[in-house]
């Protein structure tokens, strides 16, 4: 006599010889007799169909169902729902088994509550055979007793991944055919084809209860799951799982017309479409070869608006935005023209790259640009923003999604072309939000603020992550020849370089249009003005080099002008003048602005810089344009430094060298004046280049090739010098341990603190970037070495 079933077990099989027999023998060993087993072949070739037959003979509770062709699980699940005799139902994969009470107990469940679904524990399986972990846990029961829609809300929690395996269920029949009903009959879906049906079941159902019991084991890494990609097929296979969820859509309308909560019932989809979107990203972006990475992102912004991938991306799964923004196609600046500006920062405030970025807005204001500036974190003084141009505040308290959409929402609402990003160099986000102006139709620029070999020099780690984010700038703007030589050895084509825009007080200031005299009958005035920081300022090296002038006998006084900054004050640089015997020649007087800086600088002989690094240092054309003399340490890249006859150097850290400059200076009028001249030509030609036509051209995509030379020999050559410069006065810095341990620096400990682990770090920076210069110039193979010597020397 037939037995009708109580619970029906459901297996799409295709091409699952090697492992179906585990499953029947699973669902056969079941303690509720009571069941029946319906395989469904989808058009296997192999000996699935065989083996299956193999069992149907011995055990008539099983049966096979063949279909002709391959219509994908889902068509081979709705095969076998519609085929099942039982008022229950479980799903069990080809390659999986169950526990031997499953059946039994979850339809116990089901029975006593009068349960639509009933939700068992998973034991997930690793390859090696080891069970648990994070994904094991997540597919847990994690609710209790749920009624009409909070079966949806609580399977489908909004903005949280979506779960959607129907293995983890038992099901009332009924529930799934109305859920099939609702579909197309001949709906193939090839990846993500459970989560669908899933969906619709859980917004259907009206009871749904949990067991803790783990019912079900699911082998991680056997079919689709877990798997590389390894062509343009596998790409296009795993982003078939955007298509999946968007096919239910309609389905989705008519459950939300007959629903109490309709809007819930759409916002609780668009939530689990976009965790799809994001999961599809991320696994594309963790299982893709590099070499593949670009043409599979191309494909996917092809099943998915590029706005809804990055904004789903960042909301679910962040961690794959680098890779994202690393590979996406970039926009070409020659073929979009840009008329709305997008310049951004973390904070705007005086000084420094504020100062740029005002400048530059300025200027493009000026040039007819519409012009936004945005800020990422809070503080910005408001009141610097020029007239003409919006200002928008990034909530830095909100989740990178929450800043993203606001990003977005900023470049819609200004329609913003181009993205100006000038502290890229600074931040580990930049790419993130490059990539959401790209979904917006803008391309980023990324400004750069100082030489590149700063990082070598004060250990940042960044450098590497920089590097390999290049694909998300449409372009890259750097201050010298010599760093375009850098990052093009680094990998990133796309980079020219571009003098910073004038200061305010070099635009604005009455042209002084004769050469000074010498000062004579009076102490020589020497001046410097910046923030008061030592680790790139070397503002110490101002003392050292007064406490020279002193030993060679020279009349003189320096003025040292700017606001403290970290450990560095005015009264601890003053209090190192008093240890060098040079307290009544030197004097830190803390910040002056506007006149009352003008009036020291024009009560000055003679501008000194000892900073060991700069992108390019706008006090020097400031002080030229008084028609100063610089005196400072060599920094060779400075392009304002290239035929500039208004500057005398001395090699770093060779307080007496510049010393003996600077008084030779003072002791030859003659001399003095044709420096004086000199600078104020100089300053003549930082005011005259045509930053309307550069920028025009920057934007454009039209810079002329001279912006954007190819790296020589020479420029490798003196990239390896400098790079051992910094490395040896690192390490010349680190060297006294007692001096690191103090709490309190001295002006003098502060001079030689460097991070103890620079050395190790600044080894893995260095060593792609000189292998390249190597390939180029093999025979500076023993410079190199030179360096890791100096860098890992005690």
């Amino acid at each position: 006599m037939d037995t009708i079933p109580l619970v029906s077990i459901v297996i799409p099989v295709y091409n699952d010889e090697e492992v179906i027999a585990g499953a029947l023998d699973s669902c056969l060993r079941q303690t509720l007799a009571a069941i029946e087993v319906i395989v469904v072949d989808d058009a296997s070739s192999d000996r699935t169909a065989d083996v299956v037959q193999q069992y149907a003979e011995r055990d008539p509770r099983v049966r096979i169902i063949r279909q002709e062709q391959n219509m994908s699980a889902y068509q081979a699940r709705g095969v076998g729902v519609r085929s099942a005799r039982g008022a229950h139902l479980l799903f069990l994969d080809g390659d999986d088994e169950l526990a031997h009470n499953a059946a039994e107990a979850a339809l116990a469940k089901a029975t006593a509550t009068k349960a639509d679904l009933v939700q068992f524990g998973i034991e997930v399986v690793g390859r090696d055979g080891s069970t648990g972990g994070g994904f094991e846990l997540r597919l847990q029961p994690r609710n209790g007793s749920l009624r009409g829609v909070d079966v949806l809300r609580g399977l489908f929690p909004i903005d949280e991944p979506a779960q959607g395996q129907l293995w983890r269920f038992l099901f009332r029949t009924q529930l799934l055919r109305d859920a099939y009903a609702l579909m197309p009959d001949d709906l193939v879906l090839p990846r993500v084809n459970d989560l669908p049906i899933t969906f619709l079941a859980a917004a259907l159902a009206t009871r749904y209860e949990t067991l803790p019991d783990r019912l079900y084991r699911y082998h991680f890494g056997r079919g689709g799951s877990g798997q590389k990609v390894h062509d343009l097929e596998w790409a296009r296979f795993y982003s078939g799982a955007i298509h999946s969820i968007n096919t239910i859509a309609p389905a989705v309308d008519v459950i939300a017309d007959r629903s109490t909560d309709p809007a819930f019932v759409r916002a609780t989809y668009d939530s689990a479409r976009l965790s799809i979107v994001a999961y599809t990203t991320y696994y594309l972006a963790e299982h893709t070869s590099e070499d593949l990475l670009a043409e599979t992102f191309a494909h996917l912004y092809s099943c998915a608006p590029a706005r809804e991938i990055v904004h789903a991306t960042a909301k679910f799964r962040p961690g794959a935005l680098e890779k994202l923004a690393a590979h996406t196609n970039r926009i070409d600046l020659s073929e979009r023209p840009a008329r709305s500006i997008l310049l951004t920062t973390n904070v705007l405030q005086t000084g420094g790259v504020t100062g740029v970025l005002l400048s530059q807005a300025r200027l493009l204001l000026e040039a007819g640009f519409r012009v936004t500036i945005a800020a990422r974190e809070p503080g910005s003084d408001q009141s610097l923003v020029p007239r003409g141009a919006a200002f928008v505040q990034i909530d830095d308290s909100k989740n990178l999604a929450g800043q993203l959409a606001q990003w977005a929402d900023a470049c819609r609402e200004y329609g913003v072309d181009l993205v100006i990003d000038h502290h890229w160099l600074y931040a580990n986000r930049w790419p993130a939000f490059a990539l959401a102006a790209r979904a917006e139709g803008a391309a980023t620029i990324g400004w750069s603020h100082n030489f590149a070999g700063r990082s070598v020099l004060l250990g940042i780690t960044r450098l590497d992550f920089q590097t390999r984010n290049m694909g998300a700038l449409a372009q890259l703007v750097v201050l010298s020849p010599t760093d375009v030589a850098f990052w093009k050895l680094r990998g990133m084509p796309r980079v020219a370089y571009l003098p910073n825009p004038p200061s305010p007080l070099l635009a604005s200031a009455s042209r002084v249009s004769d050469p000074r005299e010498a000062p004579t009958g009076r102490p020589l005035e020497l001046v410097w003005w910046g923030r008061l920081e030592q680790r790139t300022k070397r503002v110490c090296e101002l003392v050292r080099v007064a406490a020279e002038l002193r030993r060679l006998g020279v009349d003189f006084r320096l003025r040292i002008v700017g606001p403290d900054w970290n450990e560095m004050t005015a009264a601890r640089l003053n209090e190192f003048a008093d240890e060098l015997a040079v307290g009544d020649r030197v004097q830190a007087i803390g910040p002056l602005y506007g006149d009352d800086l003008l009036a020291a600088i024009d009560s000055s002989d003679i501008f000194i810089n000892t900073s060991i690094i700069e992108g390019y240092p706008l006090t020097i054309p400031e002080a030229q344009s008084r028609g100063l003399p610089v005196a400072m340490y060599d920094m060779p890249w400075l392009a304002l430094a290239e035929g500039n006859k208004g500057i005398v150097t001395a090699p770093q850290r060779d307080a007496a060298g510049l010393a003996s400059e600077i008084a030779t200076i003072a002791a030859d009028p003659e001399l003095y004046r044709e420096l004086s001249a000199a600078s104020l030509s100089a300053a003549e030609r930082e005011r005259s280049y045509d930053f309307a036509t550069l920028y025009q051209q920057l934007v454009s995509g039209t810079l002329p090739a001279s912006h954007s030379p190819e790296p020589t020999i020479d420029d490798a050559r003196r990239l390896i010098d400098l790079t051992i410069l910094f490395a040896e006065e690192s390490a010349e810095a680190r060297r006294p341990r007692e001096r690191r341990r103090a709490t309190r620096k001295s002006p003098r400990q502060a001079d030689a603190s460097f991070d103890q682990s620079f050395s190790a770090r600044a080894v893995r920076k260095v060593t792609p970037a000189a292998r390249n210069v190597i390939d180029i110039a093999p025979w500076l193979r023993p410079a190199a070495l030179r360096l890791r010597h100096a860098l890992l020397r005690r």
